[in-house]
């Protein structure tokens, strides 16, 4: 009878610990979730869902434009991540992951649910000096008259040269140096041009922190100033 006892608790045990494991709310085990990733959806045609291991956890279902879902810990080699258009159960196609363990990352989705175009940007960033914070510019845009930008950070009256040049489609700035503390202003222009094309506002950042700016397309058709998302880092 003692015996029978016995086998009976492992068995239980050994259950509790399965069920633990398969649990859809921590589909990767904790040891080895190695990668911190999120998605930024610049489509303005699609909301989407983020599925990690089949599941839409909160904060990644029905990610509207202009909009980021939540930061998550994933496994660098395996990272079982999905992108869907909300309300369905089809994988959008193209979304390769490549990340490596340790680093933190933005998926940017642009395109459209037919033809999606995901950008993985690398979140990692080191300051440049005492009382300096980082902010990284990404091109999101698709009208033809918005084109490749050279930025300049806190422009004078007379423009130097630029902090960034030939920032494409689908692609983000370097991080830029800028003083902590303080709001600060990044300039667009054409690449290889002067004349301003808008300027963008940045909030003021603690000191070796850095924070990323999405630009998209104007917000109403036929409209001239472009749209500006602020994301800030994701919890390390």
């Amino acid at each position: 009878m003692q015996l029978r006892i016995i086998a009976s608790v492992l068995a239980l045990a050994t259950a509790s610990v399965l069920a633990a494991c398969g649990d859809s709310d921590n589909p990767v085990a904790t040891p080895n979730a190695n990668t911190t990733v999120r998605f930024f959806n610049a489509s303005s045609t699609l909301a989407l869902e983020i599925a990690q291991n089949g599941a839409v956890l909160t904060g990644n279902g029905n990610i509207p434009f202009g909009t980021a879902g939540t930061c998550m810990k994933v496994n660098d080699a395996n990272p079982q991540l999905s992108v869907r258009a909300a309300g369905t159960t089809s994988d959008l196609t193209g979304f390769t992951p490549s990340f490596s363990a340790g680093n933190t990352y933005t998926v940017l989705v642009t395109g459209t649910a037919p033809a999606p175009v995901f950008t993985t940007l690398d979140d990692q960033f080191t300051a440049s000096g005492a009382n300096t914070a980082g902010v990284r510019l990404v091109n999101a845009t698709t009208s033809a008259g918005t084109g490749t930008w050279d930025i300049y950070v806190n422009p004078a009256g007379t423009l130097g040269a630029p902090n960034a040049t030939a920032v494409a489609r689908n692609s983000a700035s370097p991080f830029l140096t800028v003083p902590a503390g303080q709001t600060n202003t990044l300039r667009l222009t054409s690449a290889g041009q002067t004349a301003r094309l808008q300027d963008i506002a940045v909030p003021s950042l603690a000191a070796g922190t850095a924070t990323t700016i999405v630009v998209t397309d104007p917000a109403t058709v036929g409209g001239t100033a472009l749209e500006a998302f602020t994301l800030p880092p994701c919890p390390t």
